[in-house]
């Protein structure tokens, strides 16, 4: 494991050519290029605050509707980006999987840095959010790079698991548009899964409730702590993040073939 990991970091240069390609070509003829990292979970904010804020009167704690939803909008962004975009990762480059050697790890690993490019665009706009509906920064800040790291584990261990499904069996990218789209609305994306009652059970086998809810409490609540559901994400997230990796190993031989 410790050998396989240094040489994905000997590769560490073509990881972020392939992704700045990625981003390149994602933007390269859109009229508001980078623009539309803020557009999209901006568009999605709106409808969303409409919807919950004057129809269904969601209870968010006090927090402003508008940043409760952008910021759990942006880290479910993060989230898909990853997921969707590693599990084609191999597939979408066939060309390189057959005729060039590298660790095929680079290309899951490539679409996680691209996700967290366009991450860092659309975050930009919850500070100004923040400063919009007068809600200071707290130390919770602090705590980011721990909920961050956590995240990226998960994605990282769906993108490499997937990536090599899909070489597999190409309806996994199929099926994952629908799956996506369910798991999002099981998590606290747009609105809060209760602590207590009949949906308190999806914070602990859902793992991206309790990391959406340390992304709100760490950057809008200020909050210098973490819950014990988000504890438990974090070793799940970690061991399937060896485990994917070690059986992602184990079937590089054959991609060659698929692809």
């Amino acid at each position: 494991m410790i050998a396989d990991l240094r040489e994905v970091l000997r590769y560490r240069e073509l990881v972020m050519t392939l992704a700045m390609r990625e981003v390149r070509v994602r933007y390269k003829h859109a009229v508001l290029g980078l623009g539309w990292a803020i557009a999209m979970p901006l568009s999605l904010m709106l409808v969303f605050t409409a919807v919950f804020s004057r129809v269904a009167q969601v209870n968010t704690g006090g927090v402003p509707y508008a940043l409760f939803a952008y910021v759990g909008l942006v880290s479910w962004q993060l989230h898909a980006n990853i997921v969707n975009n590693g599990a084609r990762s191999l597939s979408d480059n066939s060309n390189l999987v057959t005729k060039v050697y590298f660790p095929r790890e680079v290309l899951p690993l490539a679409a996680v840095v691209s996700a967290l490019f366009d991450f860092a665009v659309a975050a930009l706009l919850t500070g100004a959010l923040m400063a919009w509906h007068k809600v200071p920064p707290g130390a919770g800040l602090l705590l980011v790079p721990v909920i961050l790291a956590v995240q990226l584990c998960l994605g990282t261990a769906l993108a490499l698991m997937l990536s090599a499904l899909n070489l597999l069996y190409r309806d996994v990218q199929f099926i994952l548009q629908v799956t996506m789209m369910l798991w999002m609305f099981a998590s606290s994306v747009v609105y809060p899964i209760p602590a207590s009652g009949d949906l308190a059970w999806l914070a602990w086998v859902n793992p991206m409730t309790p990391i959406l809810d340390a992304w709100r409490s760490a950057v809008i609540g200020g909050a210098l702590s973490l819950s014990p559901a988000f504890g438990v994400a974090s070793l799940f997230s970690a061991a399937f993040l060896i485990a994917s990796w070690r059986w992602f190993r184990r079937v590089e031989g054959a991609f060659g073939e698929l692809a």
